[in-house]
């Protein structure tokens, strides 16, 4: 399976709350109820498999480190996903007033603490980025954090695109 494919799968699990431990030889938190469930489980471990193995060919690294870097990125995944929906609502919440009636002032009023929650929701995902980027290349090698730093845009560039086909197939 190709990493657009697992990506554009991904972003569908993500989209409903999928779970970030994905292998089922961890332990996790139990999914939520629904029909949704096993397959958010199944994209999940699919990516960190995924993930795992890129680590592996492009970093040179073990098995085990490969899965315990993919065990964080997962991490990493789950801590931001809410925060990410709660931006995604608060830029529509934005837009919305922006583009509704009323007089500037209005719009400022109403805007002020919007703006402020978002900055503040922007500054946690940033931290939380850093965080992580400082936690897996603490580990590597110059050389292997630089492959890393390419590895993740890489994922970043493949899940905007497949955002994008996502977007263009509604």
């Amino acid at each position: 399976m190709s990493l657009r494919t697992v990506l554009i799968l991904t972003l569908t699990a993500l989209t409903l709350g999928a779970q970030g431990r994905a292998r089922p030889d961890r332990p996790h938190r139990d999914p939520p109820e629904g029909r949704a469930a096993p397959r958010r489980e199944r994209i999940a471990t699919m990516l960190h498999e995924l993930r795992s193995k890129k680590l592996q060919r492009s970093l040179g690294l073990t098995e085990e480190k490969a899965n315990a870097i993919a065990d964080r990125w997962a991490q990493f995944d789950e801590d931001s996903f809410s925060r990410r929906a709660q931006m995604g609502r608060l830029r529509h919440q934005m837009n919305a007033t922006l583009m509704g009636p009323g007089s500037e002032e209005d719009k400022n009023t109403k805007l002020k603490p919007v703006v402020e929650e978002l900055g503040g929701l922007r500054q946690q995902q940033e931290a939380s980025r850093k965080r992580f980027e400082e936690d897996i290349r603490g580990s590597l090698t110059p050389a292997q954090q630089g492959r890393f730093i390419l590895l993740m845009d890489e994922f970043q560039k493949s899940i905007q695109d497949a955002i994008q086909e996502q977007r263009k197939e509604k």
